[in-house]
């Protein structure tokens, strides 16, 4: 996932572009994007730390996460250098998400989902490891549900994934992003009141020193659960 200078200069562009004249407006002005907990990521070393947040929308979330990132706390455009996760369909659909591919998406194949139906084919390795170069050389918006339904369980994977990187880990809560959709994913919907909440990192040091362990990969899963879910 080598970037180019030119890539780097088209996605500080863009996101320069859509921080300073869209965000703003849409996020605080026409609607009340209100982040709890964000003293944290100031204290948050600068490269391996993955955000676990639940999933409302395709791409609003990230949208709103680059706001709060590089024009609420006036983060660097590369210090830290925030990507996040998105299935290869998805943000094949339409211009924007190509557009927000460039700036910044980290795209896979699920290997349970596409389109919108259920499939079983084999784990994507490649979009894994853009996954994990992701997170080791910056900060990652991850979903760990891989869908927008609600009341999808935490795929297991997360807890692997999680091990191999031993990553700082802060599980996120969204509400109220699906209430900002127009049409279908597109947002447009005005005097909404979002919430992103975050939550201190996980405590995984006994995990990740100790060889990888099903049962307690469950419970990492619980506990990430626990926070991040809708109660069933």
């Amino acid at each position: 996932m080598i970037e180019s200078a030119f890539d780097r200069l088209v996605r500080r562009g863009m996101i320069l572009a859509i921080g300073n004249l869209l965000t703003p407006v849409y996020f605080r002005w026409l609607n009340s994007v209100t982040p709890e907990g964000d003293g944290i990521l100031k204290t948050l070393p600068r490269r391996n730390v993955i955000f676990l947040a639940n999933h409302q929308t395709y791409f609003t979330e990230a949208i709103a996460f680059y706001d709060l990132f590089y024009i609420v706390h006036g983060f660097p455009y590369e210090d830290p250098h925030l990507r996040f996760s998105a299935a290869t369909e998805t943000m094949k659909k339409n211009l924007v998400t190509k557009i927000l591919t460039y700036a910044g998406g980290v795209t896979f194949k699920r290997s349970f989902r596409e389109a919108g139906r259920e499939v079983n084919r084999p784990v994507d390795l490649e979009g894994i490891s853009k996954v994990e170069e992701a997170i080791a050389t910056g900060w990652l918006l991850h979903f760990p549900t891989g869908t927008t339904q609600k009341h999808a369980p935490i795929r297991p994977g997360i807890a692997q994934l999680l091990h191999r990187s031993k990553a700082v880990a802060v599980p996120v809560r969204v509400d109220g992003f699906q209430d900002l959709l127009l049409h279908k994913q597109f947002p447009g919907r005005t005097g909404k009141k979002p919430t992103i909440r975050f939550f201190p990192p996980m405590d995984l040091d006994d995990f990740y020193a100790a060889p990888f362990d099903k049962e307690k990969g469950r419970k990492v899963i619980e506990d990430l659960g626990s926070l991040i879910l809708d109660p069933a």
